[in-house]
């Protein structure tokens, strides 16, 4: 395989990561209530080798890194639309558990 189309490859499967569905997660329906978590996601690679007159790669070496960090969760509720922002001071769990009164508040009201 030649050094272009293994590149071609590893960014396309780089790509099938870093989609849309990835930073923007799926919503959480509760009532009238959605939840939507809002994702950073950082990819880096590197690609280096050196092919022979047949194009064919000989020697081929690559490396790299995703990450996806949770930055925030959108709340609709009727016509309210809210951003909390996840902190790196605090975790998602703890930023989850924090939600929990306003969402009880929003069922007893349904």
């Amino acid at each position: 395989m030649s050094i272009e189309k293994f590149a071609d490859v590893l960014l396309e499967k780089l790509r099938f990561i870093s989609q849309a569905e990835t930073v923007i997660g799926k919503p959480i329906q509760s009532g009238d209530t959605t939840i939507i978590p809002v994702s950073r996601v950082s990819l880096g690679f590197g690609l280096g080798g050196k092919e022979d007159d047949s194009k064919k790669a000989v020697l081929t070496g690559s490396g790299g890194g995703a990450s996806v960090e949770p930055v925030a969760f959108l709340i609709l509720s009727g016509e309210d639309v809210r951003v909390v922002p996840v902190t790196r001071d605090n975790s998602m769990l703890s930023k989850v558990v924090d939600l929990v009164p306003d969402l009880i508040h929003t069922f007893k009201k349904g």
